[in-house]
C-alpha cells in the first residue's frame, strides 16, 4: 500500500509519514522548501524496511502538482491513499491589514491545492482508494483576526463533502479536524492558558499520534464512511 502525503517534510506531515511506515506502508513524501527534513524522513522510513519516494512541488502551481503525481506513478507506483496535509497558519491580522496576497496564498494552499491534488490523484486512482483532508478546529469556530484561515479550512470541509458525492462509489473522501497540537521540541503556539482555562477538557494538547489515529481510520475503514469530518481536539469544540 502506498500513501501520498502533502507537506510531509516537517511537523504533522512528517509524523504521519513515519506512522504510516510503521504500519507497513510505503510513503510518497511531498515537500516544497523542507528538503533537508524530507530527506531525513525518507531515510527513517527506509530504516523501518519500507520504501519512500521524494517529490518536490509548489502547491500553488497546478503544473508542479501534475508533475509530482506523474513522476510518482511512473517511478514509484499508484498511491492508494492521498492525505492532503499541507497548509499554512498565517499570523493574525485585522481585516484592513489582510493583503490580496495574504488572502490568495492562504486559499491557494489550504483549499485550492487540495482540490488540484485530489483531481489529479483520481485520474490514476484505483477503485476503493481514499482521500483524507486535514482541516482544523478553526473550520468550525471563528477565531479573532484569522479570517483567511477560518474560511479556507471551513471550505475544505465543504470540498470534502462535494468530492465524496462526486467520487462515490469508487473513492471515499473524509476530513480530520485537529485542535491544538504539541510537537516534540517545539513550543505550542497556544500557551498553557488553553488548559488552565478548561478550554481543552482532556487537559492536554494533541500529539501527532492522536491525529494519526483519525487519519489512519479514514485511510483503512469501510468506504461506506465518506463525506465525514472528525474532530481530534480533546473536547475543545464542546466548550463553546
Amino acid at each position: 500500500m502506498i500513501v501520498f502525503i502533502t507537506g510531509s517534510g516537517k511537523r504533522l506531515g512528517r509524523s504521519l509519514a513515519l506512522s504510516f511506515a510503521r504500519k507497513g506502508w510505503d510513503v510518497v513524501i511531498h515537500y516544497n522548501e523542507s528538503e533537508e527534513t524530507a530527506k531525513k524522513t525518507k531515510d527513517e522510513i527506509i530504516a523501518f524496511g519500507r520504501k519512500a519516494f521524494l517529490v518536490k512541488a509548489d502547491l500553488r502551481s497546478h503544473s508542479q502538482i501534475e508533475t509530482a503525481f506523474t513522476t510518482t506513478v511512473n517511478e514509484f507506483g499508484i498511491p492508494n491513499v492521498l492525505v492532503n496535509n499541507a497548509g499554512i497558519f498565517p499570523k493574525p491580522k485585522k481585516i484592513f491589514e489582510i493583503s490580496k496576497e495574504d488572502w490568495e496564498e492562504t486559499l491557494q494552499i489550504n483549499l485550492s491545492a487540495s482540490f488540484y491534488t485530489s483531481k489529479i490523484f483520481v485520474e490514476y486512482a484505483r477503485k476503493n482508494s481514499r482521500i483524507v483532508n486535514i482541516s482544523s478546529l478553526g473550520a468550525l469556530e471563528i477565531w479573532k483576526n484569522r479570517i483567511p484561515y477560518n474560511v479556507s479550512k471551513s471550505a475544505l470541509i465543504q470540498l470534502t463533502k462535494a468530492l465524496a458525492r462526486e467520487l462515490a462509489p469508487y473513492i471515499s473522501v473524509n476530513t480530520v479536524c485537529p485542535g491544538a497540537i504539541l510537537f516534540e521540541n517545539e513550543p505550542s503556539e497556544s500557551d498553557s492558558s488553553m488548559i488552565k482555562t478548561n478550554r481543552i477538557p482532556m487537559k492536554r494538547y494533541a500529539t501527532a499520534d492522536d491525529i494519526f489515529e483519525a487519519v489512519y481510520f479514514f485511510a483503512t475503514c469501510s468506504n461506506y464512511i465518506t463525506g465525514q469530518f472528525l474532530c481530534v481536539d480533546g473536547g475543545a469544540s464542546l466548550t463553546k
